[in-house]
C-alpha cells in the first residue's frame, strides 16, 4: 500500500550525472532501475546519446546492473534499450509494483530492496512505486517538461497538489529534499 511518506524521495539531483554512484556502491546498492522519459532522454528522443552510452559504461564499471523500467507502451523503449544493450520493461504501470518487480527479475543476480536504486523524474510514479517496495529513490529534474505527454501532464497537475500537502505534513523532509524540486518544476 502506498502511503504519503512514499512520495518523498531519498535524494533529488539535477540530472543522472549528478548522482554519487560511488556513495551508492559503498552503501551496498548494486541494481539501478531507471525510468526512460525525461530521466535519461526527452520524450522526443528515440536513441541513446553518446553521453547516455558513457553513463551506462560508467555505472557498469562501478559494479552496478542497469535495467530500464518505463511506463511508456511505445516501441521506442525497446529500441532505445536494445541500442544501449540493457534489459527493459515497458508499460510498467508505476506506481503499481508489478513492473518494478519484473524489472528486478531481469537482473542477472538476485537483489533485495536494500540493494536497489530507482532513478526517475516523477514523485507519483517513480518515487511512490519504488518506495512502497523499500527501494532507495533518486528523483531527477525532468529533462524537458515541454515535451511531456498528456498522462504525465495530468500526473504533474496532481503532483503539484501533492507537494503542497507534503510541505505541510512532512515539513522537515520537504525542506531537505523536495524544496528545490518544487522550485525547479513549479517556480516556488
Amino acid at each position: 500500500m502506498i502511503r504519503l511518506k512514499h512520495f518523498i524521495p531519498d535524494s533529488y539531483v539535477d540530472s543522472i550525472n549528478d548522482i554519487d554512484f560511488d556513495e551508492l556502491h559503498k552503501a551496498g546498492k548494486r541494481l539501478i532501475l531507471c525510468d526512460l522519459d525525461n530521466t535519461l532522454i526527452s520524450y522526443m528522443q528515440k536513441e541513446p546519446t553518446k553521453d547516455i552510452f558513457l553513463f551506462k559504461e560508467k555505472i557498469i564499471k562501478k559494479g552496478f546492473e542497469f535495467v530500464i523500467v518505463s511506463n511508456s507502451r511505445k516501441d521506442r523503449v525497446e529500441h532505445f534499450a536494445n541500442l544501449l544493450d540493457v534489459p527493459f520493461i515497458k508499460f510498467a504501470k508505476k506506481p503499481l509494483s508489478g513492473g518494478l518487480k519484473r524489472g528486478i527479475a531481469l537482473a542477472k543476480k538476485k537483489y533485495n530492496p536494500g540493494q536497489i536504486v530507482e532513478i526517475g523524474d516523477q514523485l507519483m510514479t517513480d518515487v511512490a512505486g519504488s518506495k512502497s517496495l523499500g527501494i532507495y529513490t533518486v528523483l531527477v529534474k525532468a529533462i524537458d517538461r515541454k515535451t511531456e505527454v498528456l498522462p504525465t501532464r495530468i500526473n504533474r497537475f496532481f503532483e503539484r497538489r501533492l507537494i503542497h500537502f507534503l510541505k505541510k505534513k512532512h515539513k522537515e523532509d520537504f525542506n531537505r529534499i523536495l524544496k528545490k524540486y518544487e522550485e525547479d518544476n513549479y517556480g516556488r
